[in-house]
């Protein structure tokens, strides 16, 4: 699997700034990802399982995730043991209790001042702010970019555009957070074949599945097994992994699940500079904080 880095003027940039921090948050042997965000407290509280954050990161390293998202304030949680394996993602837009859309609240320098592989911002498509998120989003790429770091888009299709646009809706927000500056796009899907494949194939960057609140009705392993079976890239699975009785075997699980059954075709993220592969067999692995 190759994925993507931003260089228009034809150059391997597969080991420039951006290309080596895009490499930490995915597996060297699957060009897969499963990254453990816990940057939910600002809006929801210490709720369980994230009353302690150093935990959850130690339990990531140990089922051998590929990266956490938290918020730059607690970037000391990464001196857990292990957390040097981890891709460190920094979500810098956020919002509290009340509200939908997001505002900046970190700025992609101090991101950058803390060591970040990648920062995250996020944006609700349908809500009556998402121009404006877009906005925000659009120019936090910019920056980021700039500075050599990759930026991950959460977007979410709104019950409004799902109502105006139907199951479109889920493609049009992939296609906007692609085209306003993601190198990641993370977002919640139906389990719906067509849907999915709608997704993958109006984007070229990676797409993983957020995993939403616990719902016992959904069997989350098996519908990421057959989301990456149709060229999901991975998951971005918090409540589900650190709320779970048993964290590292849950985390454990969904790494298994991200890596079985995907087809050789996954191979569909390239370089700007053709041939210029960044992951796969030959990779020399993921770039390591030890190094």
């Amino acid at each position: 699997m190759t994925i993507r880095s931003h260089s228009k003027n034809g150059s391997d940039n597969s080991f420039d700034g951006l290309g080596l921090r895009l490499r930490r948050l995915f597996s060297p042997d699957t060009g897969r990802s499963l990254i453990i965000p816990l940057d939910h407290a600002i809006t929801m509280g210490p709720r369980k399982g994230l009353e302690q954050p150093r935990s959850i990161i130690e339990a990531a390293a140990l089922g051998k995730a590929d990266a956490v998202m938290l918020r730059p304030g607690m970037v000391s949680c990464l001196s857990a043991s292990g957390a040097e394996e981890l891709g460190i993602i920094l979500a810098l837009t956020g919002r509290l209790a009340s509200g939908v859309d997001h505002v900046l609240l970190n700025s992609v320098e101090y991101a950058a001042a803390q060591a970040a592989d990648a920062v995250c911002g996020e944006f609700k498509f349908g809500s009556s702010g998402d121009l404006e998120n877009a906005r925000i989003i659009a120019q936090l790429a910019e920056r980021a970019h700039t500075m050599g770091l990759p930026v991950l888009v959460t977007v979410y299709s709104r019950p409004e555009a799902l109502e105006k646009l139907g199951s479109d809706a889920y493609a049009h927000a992939c296609r906007i957070a692609e085209e306003i500056g993601a190198d990641v796009i993370k977002t919640l899907l139906p389990d719906d074949p067509s849907v999915i494949t709608q997704c993958v194939e109006s984007t070229s960057v990676p797409i993983v599945l957020a995993g939403g609140p616990p719902d016992t009705s959904t069997d989350l392993e098996d519908f990421l097994r057959r989301a990456v079976d149709r060229g999901i890239g991975g998951a971005a699975i918090g409540r589900r992994a650190w709320a779970a009785n048993k964290p590292v075997e849950a985390i454990r699980g969904l790494v298994d699940r991200r890596s079985r059954g995907a087809r050789s075709c996954l191979n569909r993220w390239t370089c700007w500079s053709s041939g210029s592969a960044m992951w796969g067999c030959r990779s020399p692995g993921k770039p390591s904080r030890q190094a």
